[in-house]
């Protein structure tokens, strides 16, 4: 039979919701929603496309921070990875991409961190992996593309109470699928059965 292994895995003790923040990696408290993307720029082009959509994103920031909408563009810039969960879980809002198709380590990583992601799925994407992986009957993310990321960010802005089901659904769902311990014993499990 057909098998695989969970390879997004992360400890959950590390990258939870309630992570502390030390002084040193704290942002200004800001009455702004802040949303999160890395920017991708010109230098990891590819064909000269950006994958991430990058420019569509800022603009519909911009878009609603002139229509008075209290939101922020969280960049992040220069920052060693182990200590980039600290600004993410500084993040109302985070959005991956919105070309390629799928979520990368941030998407996995702020679903970690209980945050509202959203990402473009590529529709064959996401219906062979849901027929493929029968453990995923559900996936947490927002989806979103170039074409409606400001409405998708409106509406998440104008809703609380759905921004924090999102973020509620996020963080189950990596309970669920991110969990190294448990996907550590299920690897274990499926060497031994070999």
């Amino acid at each position: 039979p057909f098998t695989h292994i969970k390879y997004k895995s992360l400890d959950l003790d590390l990258w939870h919701p309630d992570i502390k923040i030390s002084k040193k990696f704290k942002l200004k408290k800001t009455n702004s929603l802040r949303i999160l993307h890395s920017f991708y720029d010109q230098n990891r082009d590819q064909d000269n496309k950006n994958i991430k959509g990058s420019p569509y994103i800022v603009d519909a920031i911009n878009r609603l921070k002139s229509e008075g909408f209290l939101v922020e563009y969280m960049f992040i810039n220069n920052v060693e990875i182990k200590d980039m969960k600290y600004y993410q879980a500084q993040a109302d809002i985070v959005v991956e991409q919105l070309i390629y198709g799928w979520w990368g380590s941030t998407g996995v990583e702020c679903l970690a961190l209980g945050k509202p992601v959203v990402c473009f799925i590529r529709p064959s994407f996401k219906r062979f992996f849901l027929k493929t992986f029968k453990e995923y009957d559900t996936l947490p993310i927002i989806e979103s593309d170039v074409n409606n990321i400001y409405m998708v960010l409106k509406n998440l802005i104008e809703k609380p109470e759905y921004r924090i089901q999102k973020a509620r659904e996020s963080r189950e769902f990596a309970e669920r699928h991110y969990d190294i311990k448990k996907n550590a014993i299920e690897l274990e499990k499926m060497l031994l059965d070999m």
